[in-house]
């Protein structure tokens, strides 16, 4: 079905179907993994069995004999071409320690799964067989797998020369914390364990590139979240000029900051392109995609309480493992973690420190929710556990603790800047699309016949669009809107898509500003020659600043036609009125002139009429949205957010404690994200983090065993939730528009992961709270809540007994 909005009514607001969903809905989206050339070489990458080993010696020459291999290469033949990779964000920016990271390993690899050679060959699987040919004599080192291992004093160091197995550590600290602490009425302590889960899009990584002998550069056709800065660090990777290299990245499907730059196959492909003068393709598989993990922290949470329930302090030690160095931005959603505390609660006083280490683990990188959803977990569940440890209701130990809506903007503890909000309205409006009245009766209803059900609620405050100072993580962005002769609209944006559909919310942006059908809209996304330079897709910021963008170089245009409008009905600007795609004026005896017709004039009458104007009808803009703040404050704070989107999360199951089995039966979720543009955008947002909190807390897990190697190596192992797992998501939205941003937009990429699975743990542990037992070691698979059921009754046997 089409759809039926009209120009006149505004597409703002309006649930139309996205534009860019078509292609892949009918199968006709060409993805990256499609794109074959002329002389079409495939590569495949040789991985280390070891978490922890020196390499003693490389031999490509059986791999090197097979039929059909052109190339075999070792990490020193790789190191002779390409130094050591820049990173995305650089720990040493932020007075962290950084490693020299190598596509290839030279002489020691820091994880299972390091790439420490590479062959191409006419076909995949000619490189796959060749690659299984290659010899490496490792030689095997004590593995540092756990971080408070890695954090123990006569640990052997991850990273040569570095004198701790640490990143850096960070303290956040506001307020009189001991003095909080002292006039307590309880301090009600809780060990949340987040483990190590992964994001696993549909379509994996895919590179494929081209070495274009005309110009001595390369077209990169790749899964790219951030085709410009992807070419940055491309271009000093491999010692050459940016616009030496062109980006293109197609339809993705998905990508969740997995796709984000600095991984090693990046200009690893590039060069085999380069040295073989033909297209080299490298398509990640399942077992290589799950090596990125992220999320694995260990949180000491302390909360200071008041006996009314007023929380007067926060201290939270935290310990997170984000694996092996990396030039991926992984490992700074744990300083989102601390930055984001104490979330939406009303707390000065905090003492949180933030503890990133290293490890012989695969290397993180950024996975969805970017730190700030373990944030949600480790304050939400310890929420819960304060409310128990005071006998009060959670819901109202929350409402009491929120921040007002009335004291915005809110200056937090961190340094951040939250735009606005309305925590506890948002709260009532998801308990009211939960039912909760009807199924607290249902739960006590079911507690009286034996039956196990619980409901747990969760709020998440998730900045989103952020700007890191001396990075390309930028907080602004450039769109171009162009109007050909006939008035078709194209859009070139420098925000791309991961299948989210911001072409879809920015091309209603558009149609509005020109008061046209949003159906004549193209936009064009992902391709570094033709779009202006911009950031691509990241922490919720595409529709908020892309769109921005576009809105002005929109209203940039339209203020060109109306005064060539005006010339060629003959009248005064000021009399010009244009409403249904049609310019008039009352001065202007009843002649009329269409969109189309303006628009063709300012290309074909340059030189009489249409010289009141510059020619041709196209505009670049940038946009900034406001609020961040790069110069640090008083306490040396910045702000690096212009979006604070916010929403409560709830859930309700039911255990069967003969099993540990979790069913959900019903969850919801009450979402601000300022105004919306496409509604049925933002609900898909939400719902697909509900699916991601779901199947974090109850099924997804990377294991490695004791010597570092990763057990998780398919979807065998690694259990996503499927349709029948995932319950009725009834969605509702709770509009606080922001004040600081085109149309009152906040984000709605990032947010929900947290908020929806401490909710699950929260309703579980309800459930379980008449046998006593709260978990908080995640995530809850059937034999751990077994093992916890079956402690609770030796305790209750044991105490019964004395």
């Amino acid at each position: 079905m089409m759809n039926s909005i009209s120009a006149s009514e505004g597409y703002v607001g309006q649930s139309v179907r996205t534009i860019e969903g078509r292609a892949p809905v009918a199968g006709r989206a060409r993805y990256t993994s499609d794109y074959e050339f002329s002389g079409q070489l495939h590569a495949h990458i040789v991985r280390s069995p070891h978490a922890a080993a020196r390499i003693k010696r490389v031999d490509l020459t059986g791999a090197s004999k097979v039929a059909g291999v052109v190339l075999a290469l070792d990490g020193k033949a790789v190191a002779e071409h390409i130094g050591p990779m820049p990173h995305h964000m650089d720990p040493s920016l932020f007075h962290g320690r950084s490693a020299a990271i190598r596509c290839v390993a030279l002489d020691q690899v820091w994880c299972y799964g390091q790439a420490v050679a590479v062959v191409v060959a006419t076909d995949k699987r000619t490189a796959r067989y060749a690659a299984s040919r290659v010899v490496v004599d490792y030689e095997p080192l004590p593995p540092v797998v756990a971080a408070d291992q890695a954090m123990a004093e006569g640990t052997r160091k991850v990273v040569e020369g570095w004198d701790v197995n640490a990143i850096t550590q960070i303290p956040f600290v506001n307020g009189d914390v001991a003095k909080a602490f002292a006039g307590a009425h309880k301090v009600v302590k809780s060990t949340i364990r987040i483990h190590r889960f992964s994001t696993q899009p549909i379509e994996t990584r895919v590179y494929n590139a081209v070495w274009e002998r005309d110009t001595a550069g390369f077209t990169v056709y790749c899964t790219a979240q951030n085709p410009q800065p992807m070419r940055n660090q491309l271009a000093e990777a491999l010692g050459m000029p940016e616009n030496k290299i062109r980006i293109v990245a197609p339809t993705i499907g998905g990508a969740f900051g997995l796709k984000m730059p600095g991984h090693p196959e990046e200009p690893l492909i590039c060069l085999l392109a380069k040295l073989t003068q033909r297209p080299v393709k490298w398509v990640e598989d399942r077992e290589e995609c799950l090596l990125v993990g992220g999320r694995e922290q260990h949180h000491e949470v302390e909360l200071a309480v008041a006996k009314d329930g007023t929380v007067l302090g926060l201290r939270d030690r935290f310990l997170a493992n984000t694996g092996a160095p990396s030039a991926c931005p992984g490992w700074a959603m744990a300083f989102l973690t601390g930055l984001t505390m104490p979330g939406p609660y009303v707390v000065k006083n905090i003492d949180v420190l933030a503890t990133i280490a290293v490890s012989n683990k695969p290397s993180w990188n950024a996975s969805r929710g970017y730190g700030k959803e373990a944030t949600a977990l480790a304050l939400e569940l310890s929420m819960d556990n304060a409310a128990r440890a005071l006998g009060m209701d959670p819901i109202e130990l929350r409402l009491k603790n929120y921040l007002p809506s009335t004291a915005f903007p809110y200056n937090s503890p961190t340094g951040l800047i939250y735009d606005s909000g309305d925590y506890a309205g948002v709260t009532r409006k998801a308990l009211d699309v939960l039912g909760y009245a009807e199924w607290k009766a249902k739960r006590d209803d079911a507690r009286r016949q034996g039956r196990y059900l619980g409901i747990g609620l969760a709020y998440e405050l998730t900045p989103e669009g952020g700007s890191v100072p001396g990075t390309l993580v930028a907080g602004y962005d450039s769109s171009t809107v162009r109007i050909s002769p006939d008035g078709s609209v194209t859009v070139l944006t420098g925000v791309t898509t991961p299948g989210t559909g911001n072409p879809t919310g920015i091309a209603q942006i558009v149609a509005d500003e020109l008061g046209i059908d949003f159906a004549g809209i193209e936009v064009v996304q992902g391709d570094t020659t033709a779009c202006p330079y911009g950031f691509g897709n990241y922490s919720g910021r595409s529709t908020i600043v892309g769109g921005g963008a576009a809105a002005l170089a929109a209203q940039e245009l339209r203020g060109r036609l109306m005064k060539l409008a005006a010339a060629m009905l003959g009248v005064a600007e000021s009399t010009v009125i244009y409403r249904n795609s049609a310019f008039t004026s009352d001065a202007a005896a009843g002649k009329s002139l269409s969109f189309k017709d303006v628009c063709f004039a300012a290309y074909s009458h340059v030189y009489d009429v249409a010289s009141c104007i510059t020619p041709a009808l196209e505009a670049t803009c940038t946009y900034k949205p406001g609020l961040i703040r790069h110069t640090p404050d008083a306490n040396g704070h910045i702000n690096p957010y212009p979006s604070y989107s916010n929403g409560a999360y709830a859930t309700v199951c039911e255990v069967d404690i003969d099993t540990g089995v979790i069913t959900l039966l019903k969850c919801a979720v009450a979402h601000d994200c300022g105004r919306p543009i496409n509604p049925r955008l933002v609900e898909g947002q939400a719902c697909g983090a509900v699916a991601f909190g779901i199947g974090g807390m109850l099924s997804e897990e990377i294991c490695s065993d004791a010597e570092g190697h990763q057990l998780t190596r398919s979807f065998m192992d690694y259990v996503m939730p499927r349709a029948r797992d995932v319950p009725e998501i009834a969605v509702a939205h709770h509009d606080v528009p922001n004040p600081v941003s085109y149309k009152g937009m906040k984000g709605a990429g990032e947010a929900g992961v947290g908020g929806s699975a401490a909710a699950v743990v929260n309703a579980v542990n309800d459930a379980l709270a008449p046998l006593g037992v709260c978990i908080n070691d995640l995530p809850l698979t059937p034999d751990r809540v077994w093992a916890a059921i079956q402690a609770a009754r030796r305790v209750s046997r044991r105490e019964a007994a004395e």
